[in-house]
């Protein structure tokens, strides 16, 4: 297989935006544009910026075609050089990216067997990242009948004259009615009560009730993560909108009714919700705790750490544990962060990878088979 790795970087004017688009072409990217940043309301911070687009290949390998998290290093310390930011950094299948790839404004096209050249020098030549055993997924409680898990949703989340596939459906449905593409508007707040009631239904399935553990982890840290992420972009007045802080409160709210100890892998978000929200109560410690002892020496030991020292709130332990974390999974994490951001803001973006990537990989008992409660 292929890895085809696609970035967008800004920078604030159009001599950057070269000066860039030179610098990933030195790196072995096959293609590399400069556009203008064109004019839309979705786009207004980054009026009169420039862009560069670039298309990278990397030699064959096997696995899942993700972006290097080397690559993305190496790009957004190109991006800081010139005062800009990667504003996108993107895996796909390789199947006609190269065709694919739009040439307005093309500024390098490197011949595919220099291009070669270059990447397998860069990806030979990156030393090995040290790290812990990965960890066996959390464990987390089977499904339920789907009729009848669907039933026990509805009763405590109704939905009038609308129909769902299932739980996921549902869950889905909430999202993108109040937070639609991981963004908080007037709405999220008020979707909040409905997320906490699937949260602790007990007819609900195990895996969708931690799904909506993330939901609400995604909602009540999306201000503090977005100031993060757009710590290198243009002033937007660095402070959460006030949607963003009437759903961190809400969410705080509702977080002393939520049940623990469903599965390994509720506990696990939950934990990761409460030290977000500062709500971190004796229960969420307990539970916590016997994770870290059960998965001790993992990779999962520096995310535990994390999640201690954000509940705690001090600046330099979780800078650390922050570190710790990226060096531990550097499959998982990238790295990436703006020097600019807050310390809560890297540690929040860095915790909702890990916590994600989670729920991607918990352990599912075999079709069928149902866990209780432990």
């Amino acid at each position: 297989m292929i890895r085809e790795m696609r970035f967008v970087v800004s920078v604030p004017d159009e001599v950057s935006a070269y000066a860039v688009a030179e610098k990933l072409a030195e790196r072995g990217h096959l293609l590399v544009a400069v556009r203008e940043v064109p004019t839309d309301p979705l786009e207004d911070r980054f009026a009169g910026w420039w862009r560069a687009h670039s298309l990278a290949v990397d030699p064959p390998y096997e696995g899942l075609l993700e972006v290097s998290p080397a690559e993305k290093k190496a790009v957004a310390a190109i991006a800081r050089k010139y005062g800009g930011q990667v504003n996108s950094a993107c895996g796909h299948f390789p199947d006609k990216a190269i065709e694919r790839f739009s040439r307005e404004g093309l500024a390098y096209e490197l011949d595919r067997a220099e291009a070669d050249r270059i990447r397998a020098e860069l990806v030979g030549g990156q030393p090995a990242a040290p790290s812990l055993p990965a960890p066996p997924g959390l464990r987390c409680g089977g499904f339920r009948r789907p009729a009848a898990d669907l039933r026990a949703a509805v009763e405590v989340v109704p939905f009038e004259g609308r129909t769902f596939d299932g739980v996921g459906d549902l869950i889905a449905a909430i999202a993108n009615d109040a937070f639609p593409q991981g963004s908080v508007v007037p709405a999220t707040p008020g979707a909040v009560p409905r997320l906490a009631a699937l949260a602790g239904a007990d007819g609900v399935s195990d895996f969708y009730r931690a799904m909506t553990l993330m939901v609400l982890f995604q909602m009540s840290t999306a201000g503090r993560r977005r100031l993060a992420y757009q710590a290198d972009a243009p002033e937007d007045g660095g402070a959460e909108t006030p949607a963003e802080t009437a759903t961190r409160a809400a969410v705080a709210a509702v977080l002393p009714g939520l049940a623990v100890g469903r599965s390994e892998l509720a506990v696990f978000l939950l934990a990761g919700l409460s030290a977000a929200t500062r709500e971190a109560g004796a229960a969420m410690s307990a539970g916590l705790e016997r994770i870290a002892g059960r998965y001790a020496g993992t990779a999962r030991s520096p995310v535990v750490d994390l999640i201690r020292a954000v509940a705690d709130g001090a600046e330099e332990p979780i800078r650390t544990a922050t570190a710790a974390v990226v060096a531990a999974l550097p499959e998982v994490v990238d790295g990436v962060q703006s020097t600019k951001a807050t310390v809560e803001g890297r540690a929040l973006d860095t915790l909702d990878t890990v916590l994600q990537w989670e729920l991607d990989n918990a352990r599912l008992p075999k079709l069928g088979t149902v866990f209780g409660p432990r």
